[in-house]
């Protein structure tokens, strides 16, 4: 594991009150200060399952699944497994205790059967909240076709915290006080610094917990698209249910996020430069209820 790095909180606090790349008023720097979530962050290393312990947190590989566990399919045919996530490992990183002292998360999707990708439109997904920490390395289905299968990254968590994305709803009184402008007055030079003075090799997006890291707009307004069967609706539907979206997005949050474009997995040989997002809604989270996820993808 990396080393657990104190103060970096205080240090971006810091930032946001005293850097003058900032040009917004003392009182909503505050504000902003008051909404980061601490996250837990991921980096990933190339490796392979020989040097991957069974029930270690790793992206690809075969899975470290329970004995009796029936593997899942779409179809007819059996999904991808993508990452599996030991949550023992990340108890230390979970400062809001919002997760499981021990289980795992398992990641499984399917291939769009026209044409051969990840796309997440109306994608059959598995998101699996497993306890049974008695575990066995497991092969592959038979009939899951060689390419199909990814080669395996380890994962090593570390402290992060994240503010709502740009268009999240909790800023649309600032960004109208800013006439828009919020983006480039404040988080351009916070990320920029996040970034490169205090997680100078996080180049990725995946991440568990916080504020989504969305490619587009934030995807709690998808969660909820989703929930209303309002996904993908034309403009002048989703102008029509904007009130009913925006009130339930308010209810979700993001859980994990699952990066295709990391240059340690192959995953973007199906999933190009894409991201994954799986949510809950806040009761289900607080409950440690993990049966009802919604999934979205977004990508540039």
């Amino acid at each position: 594991m990396f080393s657990f790095r104190k103060n970096n909180l205080d240090k971006i606090k810091s930032f946001i009150r005293k850097s003058e790349e900032i040009q917004i008023d003392k009182s909503d720097k505050e504000k902003l200060i008051e909404m980061i979530r601490p996250t837990i962050g991921i980096r990933t290393k190339s490796s392979d399952d020989k040097n991957a312990k069974v029930g270690t947190t790793k992206i690809g590989g075969k899975p470290d699944l329970p004995k009796d566990f029936e593997w899942p399919k779409a179809d007819g045919k059996p999904m991808l497994f993508c990452a599996q996530y030991n949550l023992a490992e990340l108890s230390k990183f979970n400062k809001e205790n919002r997760l499981p002292e021990k289980g795992f998360f398992y990641v499984f999707l399917s291939l769009d059967q026209d044409w051969k990708e990840f796309n997440g439109v109306n994608q059959p997904y598995k998101f699996i909240f497993s306890e049974t920490e008695k575990i066995i390395r497991t092969e592959f289905p038979n009939d899951l076709e060689e390419n199909q299968t990814f080669k395996t990254a380890l994962v090593e968590y570390f402290e992060f915290y994240t503010l709502p994305d740009d268009e999240n709803y909790k800023l649309f009184e600032l960004e109208k006080k800013y006439n828009n402008h919020l983006y480039f007055l404040f988080y351009q030079p916070t990320e920029e610094f996040i970034a490169e003075e205090i997680y100078q090799n996080t180049d990725n997006f995946h991440q568990i917990l916080g504020y989504d890291r969305s490619i587009q707009s934030s995807v709690v307004f998808e969660f909820a698209s989703k929930e209303l069967g309002l996904y993908l609706a034309n403009s002048s539907e989703h102008k029509k249910y904007w009130n009913e979206i925006l009130e339930l997005s308010k209810t979700f949050e993001l859980l994990l996020q699952l990066d295709c474009n990391d240059s340690n997995t192959d995953l973007s040989k199906f999933g190009g430069s894409g991201t994954y997002y799986f949510g809950l809604s806040r009761a289900d989270l607080e409950n440690k209820k993990f049966t009802d996820i919604k999934m979205t993808f977004q990508t540039t």
